[in-house]
């Protein structure tokens, strides 16, 4: 009987250092921040853009076709820059959270990013949507912040993922947490 059960589990520890290996290991890390992930990214440089003040290069990650302008003229653009845009045209926003909705998954995202305005320095929420069309990525604010709706798909809502910029406080966090869309 002793032979046998210590055949056995010869076998079975065989068994298992064989099985060993033959799946591949992901080494790759899940992304943990905004900047990692390219629409979402996208949608940050965007989000800067109107932060900033500089509209017509947050009109170009709309429309992605160069002929279109903006404005009917030079003149008409200057009109419509931010006075003190030559103050924040290299700031960043470096201190966010984002709510992440792929809604069609790798095609359509929305994103709600809460930071403090460059100008104010009051917390406030821009909501953004960008989607892939062919190989790139064509952006849009929602005036007023998207609905249940938008980030509905087939009648479903879309889960989302919570992001930070790196480095902050648990008290930032709380602070800078945008609230769901669904809500």
């Amino acid at each position: 009987m002793k032979k046998i059960l210590t055949f056995i589990s010869i076998i079975s520890i065989v068994g298992v250092l064989a099985s060993c290996g033959k799946e591949k290991a992901n080494t790759e890390p899940k992304p943990k921040t905004c900047e990692q992930i390219e629409p979402c990214k996208i949608a940050l440089k965007y989000t800067t853009y109107i932060e900033r003040g500089a509209e017509d290069k947050a009109y170009k990650m709309e429309t992605k076709d160069e002929n279109l302008k903006s404005y009917e003229s030079l003149k008409v653009a200057k009109e419509y820059i931010a006075s003190d845009y030559e103050q924040y045209q290299h700031q960043k926003i470096e201190k966010y959270g984002v709510l992440e909705y792929n809604v069609v998954p790798g095609e359509q995202y929305i994103y709600k990013f809460r930071f403090k305005d460059f100008r104010t320095g009051e917390v406030k929420n821009l909501t953004v949507g960008v989607s892939k069309q062919k190989n790139e990525y064509l952006t849009n604010a929602y005036v007023g912040g998207a609905l249940k709706s938008d980030v509905t798909n087939n009648g479903i809502i879309a889960t989302h993922r919570k992001y930070y910029s790196t480095g902050l406080t648990q008290q930032e966090k709380d602070v800078l947490s945008p609230d769901p869309i669904e809500k």
